[in-house]
């Protein structure tokens, strides 16, 4: 039988504005963006212990790291990451967020009403080009992880596709909702690190901490539009 995830939707639960932030409306397209995508094995209970009962976790447990650097779109540039748990959801893939950050009070906002990530303000240093790509994530406390692509091998956009992520999003009158976010990026360029690495600065009790990398399994940098939209109800 399959491990069924074990953590109650009132850990995603969050506290909302008592009055709806300005935010231009959702979809945002976002020309020029660059992705950082990691996948990586983690310890199987960490990850029960953050997956809805919802979704079965994966044989290796895993989770996934992402990192957004978007320098365009209606709000002006920012960049966000979150941590997914790789998970199955009715035998189908899928990720479910365990933990997000973005540098923008305008898209923390934004995530919060429209795609339910759990996100909070922090920084996010990045870098990229033709031949590495590094990004920092931290927030009020100091540094929380680094992820470090040291060579960069260019392949064909098509072979990369990734699944639908899921979240627990918070309504207006307090309850949660189980909601789903598409793919967001249309691929343009893609390249593949073979030598990719996940590194802890400091030890820290946090989500990024708990699910900390055993082992990089995959990693690529991803260049395109993102479509920045809201999520649906599941």
């Amino acid at each position: 039988m399959p491990d069924e995830g074990r953590a109650r939707h009132e850990l995603y639960k969050i506290e909302l504005p008592k009055t709806r932030p300005d935010f231009p409306a959702l979809p945002w397209t976002c020309a020029q963006a660059t992705m950082l995508n990691v996948y990586f094995e983690v310890r199987k209970d960490a990850l029960l212990d953050r997956l809805p009962p919802e979704f079965c976790r994966s044989s290796p447990a895993y989770c996934r790291l992402v990192v957004f650097d978007v320098p365009d779109s209606p709000i002006g540039p920012f960049r966000d990451a979150f941590v997914a748990l790789g998970c199955r959801l009715n035998m189908m893939p899928a990720g479910f967020v365990a933990a997000s950050i973005t540098n923008s009070a305008v898209a923390m906002a934004a995530g919060a009403f429209e795609r339910g990530f759990p996100t909070i303000l922090g920084r996010i240093d990045f870098e990229a080009d033709l031949n590495h790509a590094r990004a920092l994530i931290a927030d009020d406390k100091g540094p929380l992880l680094e992820v470090v692509m040291p060579l960069l091998q260019t392949i064909e956009p098509s072979r990369l596709a990734y699944d639908h992520v899921d979240s627990i999003r918070t309504k207006a009158e307090g309850a949660t909702e189980l909601v789903t976010t598409k793919p967001d990026l249309t691929i343009e360029r893609a390249a593949i690190c073979k030598n990719a690495r996940i590194e802890y600065p400091v030890e820290r009790e946090s989500t990024w901490h708990a699910l900390d990398c055993r082992n990089v399994v995959s990693a690529q940098v991803a260049r395109g539009t993102r479509t920045f939209a809201a999520a649906t109800t599941m």
